[in-house]
C-alpha cells in the first residue's frame, strides 16, 4: 500500500477503538476470520440473507452451498497464523456449525496451528457433543431471541425453542461433567427486539440453573447488502449504484427488501437507516477497517474472500485467501461501488458497533 493508503487505513480504525477493540488490536490484520467450514444454515432469520432467498422481482440473492476441503483448511489455517498468530478464528459465518459432520476435526486444526477457535449456534441441531467439548473451543455463543415459541420464532425463524432449551440441557450438562478447569466457556446472548424484553428474565433463569453464561444484546441488521437495500429504499435522494468494470450491476442483480426484511426492521430497536444519525460526527473514511484484508476477514468455504464479514451474497467476493495479501485486498476494496455506498450510509461503523455505550440494553 502507497502511504497515503496506509495512513487512511490507520485512520480509519481510530472510531472502532473502545472497550472491545484495543489501539493494538487494529494493527492486527487479521484479528477475527469467519471461516466458513460449512456455508449452509437450518434457520431462516429474517435479518439475514439466509431469510431472505425468495427471489423479489425475479432477483434473489446468491447462496452455495457446500463444505470446506480439510487441505484447503489446512492450508488457510497456516496463512492465517503466519498473518497473526493470535488470531481468533469464528467457525461459523451466516452458517450453523452442528451442521458440519467433522466440527471436533475442525477445532483441532485450529488449535494445531495456535490459532484460537470460537463459535456461534442456534443449536437447534447437536451433533457429537462430547467430542466437540474435548477439543474445547475458546467459547461457544448460544444465540436466541425468546423463551416461548411464539417470541423466539419471530427473530430465529425454522426454530424451536423447545429443542434449543432440550439442547442447552444436554451441552451443559456433558460440559459440567468435565474437570471444571477443562470446561468450554458457554454463554446464551439473548437477542433483544422491541417485543421480546420480557422473556429476558425465564431465559437468563433457565440458563443460570444449568451453568450457562448469559447476556444481551441490542439485535441489528447482520446482512450489508439487505441493509443497504433497505437504506435505499427509505432514501429520497438515493443516487444508483456506481457500475464499474468487472462487477456486476448492482442496480439490476440486487433485489428490492421484502416484507420478511421490512418486518423484521421494524422490531429493532435500532435499524440501519439510523447509523447516519448515530455516526454523523464521525468523517467518512477513505478505507474501512473491517473488510477483507482488515481486522475482520471472511472466507469462504471455496477459499475465496468475501467483501467484508457482513456480506453474504457470492458475487460480492474478492480473490482466493492463500493467493492474496492483507494489504492487496484493502487496495481492492478502496473504491469498491458496494464499499462506498456502505461507508456512506455509516453501516460499517453500525454493524461493528461504534460507541458501543449507544448499543447497551
Amino acid at each position: 500500500m502507497t502511504p497515503a493508503l496506509q495512513q487512511a487505513y490507520a485512520d480509519s480504525c481510530i472510531p472502532f477503538i473502545d472497550g472491545a477493540i484495543s489501539a493494538d488490536t487494529v494493527k492486527l490484520k487479521p484479528w477475527r476470520v469467519f471461516l466458513e467450514i460449512n456455508s449452509a444454515c437450518n434457520l431462516f432469520c429474517p435479518t439475514c440473507t439466509k431469510g431472505n432467498q425468495r427471489p423479489i422481482e425475479g432477483l434473489r440473492y446468491e447462496h452455495k452451498s457446500g463444505f470446506m476441503d480439510p487441505m484447503l483448511m489446512d492450508a488457510i489455517l497456516e496463512k492465517i497464523a503466519s498473518e497473526n498468530p493470535n488470531a481468533i478464528v469464528f467457525l461459523y459465518g451466516n452458517s450453523e456449525p452442528f451442521l458440519h459432520p467433522n466440527l471436533p476435526e475442525c477445532i483441532h486444526a485450529i488449535h494445531r496451528y495456535g490459532l484460537h477457535p470460537e463459535m456461534s449456534t442456534n443449536l437447534n441441531v447437536l451433533n457429537r457433543v462430547p467430542e466437540v467439548l474435548n477439543a474445547r473451543p475458546d467459547l461457544i455463543i448460544i444465540s436466541l431471541s425468546g423463551f416461548t415459541q411464539d417470541i423466539y420464532v419471530r427473530g430465529h425463524a425454522g426454530g424451536n425453542i423447545e429443542r434449543v432449551k432440550e439442547n442447552m440441557r444436554t451441552l451443559a450438562e456433558c460440559n459440567n461433567a468435565i474437570a471444571e478447569e477443562k470446561r468450554v466457556k458457554i454463554l446464551v446472548n439473548y437477542h433483544i427486539y422491541n417485543d421480546n424484553e420480557h422473556e429476558i428474565a425465564p431465559m437468563r433463569e433457565y440458563a443460570k440453573n444449568l451453568g450457562l453464561g448469559f447476556f444481551t444484546s441490542m439485535a441489528r441488521a447482520i446482512s450489508m447488502e439487505n441493509a443497504i437495500q433497505y437504506c435505499r429504499s427509505k432514501d429520497p435522494d438515493v443516487t444508483p449504484f456506481e457500475i464499474q468494470e468487472g462487477q456486476p450491476d448492482w442496480n439490476k442483480v440486487l433485489p428490492p427488501s421484502g416484507d420478511t426484511y421490512i418486518n423484521a426492521m421494524e422490531r429493532l430497536k435500532i435499524p440501519p437507516t439510523k447509523a447516519r444519525e448515530m455516526y454523523a460526527d464521525i468523517p467518512e473514511s477513505k478505507v474501512c477497517p473491517i473488510g477483507a484484508g482488515g481486522m475482520f476477514v471472511f472466507i469462504r468455504h471455496d477459499g475465496q474472500t468475501s467483501l467484508c464479514a457482513c456480506t453474504a451474497d457470492r458475487r460480492l467476493k474478492l480473490a482466493d485467501y492463500l493467493d492474496t495479501t492483507p494489504e492487496q485486498f484493502i487496495e481492492q476494496r478502496v473504491n469498491h461501488s458496494f464499499c462506498k455506498e456502505c461507508k456512506s450510509r455509516k453501516l460499517n461503523m453500525y454493524f461493528h458497533l461504534v460507541d458501543r455505550e449507544k448499543w447497551e440494553p
